[in-house]
């Protein structure tokens, strides 16, 4: 008797431990966890350094530089009976230079440009990520309540037909019911047990699912939420234009259209020249038999200009590379527009589909529950056989599997919804 109290003890305190979270806890957590959306970050992160790249061409350039030359034999010239030497063996330099770009015909800029459009786009991609996490947590959080309610009526269902064999072996020891009953009885029991045992496998499964998703660290967990209906009055075409606008991966599209305009802005710009300033300073070791007893420094400042005069069409044909390419960008964003809207559209009709189903599946299960009560009672006064009370249970336990599913996919049609659309998204630019 100890042991068994102390068995009961023990396991209450598990349950009790047991953490619990709510749905917005896991949205949180996967968010914070979730290897997808990591990544997703750093790409954003990726996209900064590439524009500090750009903006280096921008910026002054300075330039140290130093050379040591060791010359095998010196050149030297006789004169007067004197030997004269002209240089050294050993030979120093050094110097400074500083350049400046001042103008590029525009590809610096435009490439700065597209450096900054790239870094948007990641943007949009982190937001597109976290859009499709959120959607993934909200779906398999509902899996999980399904499949906990599908135990639950599995479970329910098994107790009245255990309930039922008592019953029947009761009657059958008093010698008020046949052996056939009581054989039935244990045949339903037996094929019910097989049900419940898969419902249970689906539940854990789900489970495990969902912690892999969002990264949860305990492995034994409780979800706090049900299968609650939240209809939805808004129209097809809000969501639609909810979509257009505030869709991520369409935002990344349309910033990769903008990236191919600057490429070929850019590369445009190669057909004109590009004009620099240089300044250097530098100084050498003095000769030897020169007057000079230290280096001797000196500057000089300028202005470059370099123009590909003719580069075999080079440039022609990478501009209309360029023009290609942009053309694609073009053709690509209208494809995902229109992807996007019917995505839209067949997950606003599941989602009608699976109100619909609600709303019929919650007569259904009141009278298949009226159904049961009756059978039940009938079957307690030997109206009605036991066959009876076991189709009336199978009809309840259908009726309310089927409103469990149904308000399982209204839900998740609507999580697939609130993705398609964007929802919860905005549409802010990083300047």
């Amino acid at each position: 008797m100890g042991c068994c109290v102390a068995g009961s003890f023990a396991q209450a305190e598990a349950e009790e431990s047991k953490p619990s979270f709510t749905l917005e806890e896991c949205i949180a957590i996967g968010l914070q966890q979730a290897a997808s959306a990591r990544n997703a970050a750093r790409d954003e992160q990726i996209a900064g350094t590439r524009i500090g790249q750009v903006r280096a061409q921008l910026l002054p350039q300075l330039k140290a530089k130093g050379g040591y030359t060791r010359l095998d034999e010196v050149t030297a010239f006789e004169f007067d009976g004197e030997r004269y030497e002209m240089g050294r063996e050993d030979n120093y330099s050094a110097g400074v230079e500083a350049s400046q770009l001042l103008y590029s015909g525009g590809s610096v800029g435009a490439a700065l440009k597209a450096a900054r459009l790239y870094r948007a786009a990641a943007q949009a991609r982190v937001r597109g990520v976290d859009n499709e996490l959120v959607r993934d947590v909200r779906v398999a959080f509902n899996d999980i309540l399904l499949a906990d309610e599908q135990v639950k009526v599995q479970e329910a269902s098994l107790a009245q037909l255990e309930d039922l064999l008592a019953q029947a072996e009761n009657r059958y020891r008093q010698q008020t019911a046949a052996e056939f009953d009581v054989l039935t009885a244990r045949v339903k029991v037996a094929n019910h047990r097989p049900l419940l045992i898969a419902a249970r496998k689906q539940a854990e499964l789900a489970r495990a699912a969902f912690r892999n998703l969002v990264q949860l660290d305990p492995v034994d967990f409780d979800l706090v939420g049900d299968l609650a209906f939240e209809p939805s009055e808004r129209p097809l075409e809000d969501w639609q234009a909810q979509g257009a606008e505030r869709r991520p991966d369409l935002i990344e599209q349309r910033k990769y259209l903008g990236m191919r305009e600057a490429d070929v802005r850019s590369e445009k710009g190669g057909f004109l020249p590009q004009i620099r300033a240089f300044a250097n300073y530098d100084g050498n070791n003095p000769e030897s038999g020169s007057a000079r007893d230290g280096w001797e420094w000196g500057w000089n400042a300028g202005l470059s200009a370099e123009w590909d005069v003719f580069d075999g069409l080079l440039r022609r044909n990478r501009v209309r590379e360029k023009q290609l390419e942009l053309a694609k960008a073009r053709e690509t964003l209208a494809d995902a527009d229109r992807q996007v809207a019917l995505e839209i559209q067949t997950h606003y009709l599941d989602l009608k589909q699976a109100a619909e189903t609600v709303a019929a599946s919650r007569e259904t299960v009141e009278l298949a529950e009226k159904s049961l009560e009756i059978a039940r009672v009938r079957y307690e006064n030997g109206l009605a056989t036991y066959l009876d009370f076991t189709d009336a249970n199978l009809a309840l336990r259908t009726a309310q599997l089927t409103r469990l599913q149904a308000l399982h996919d209204h839900r998740n049609a609507l999580a697939r919804l609130q993705q398609a659309s964007g929802e919860g998204f905005e549409t802010g630019e990083t300047p």
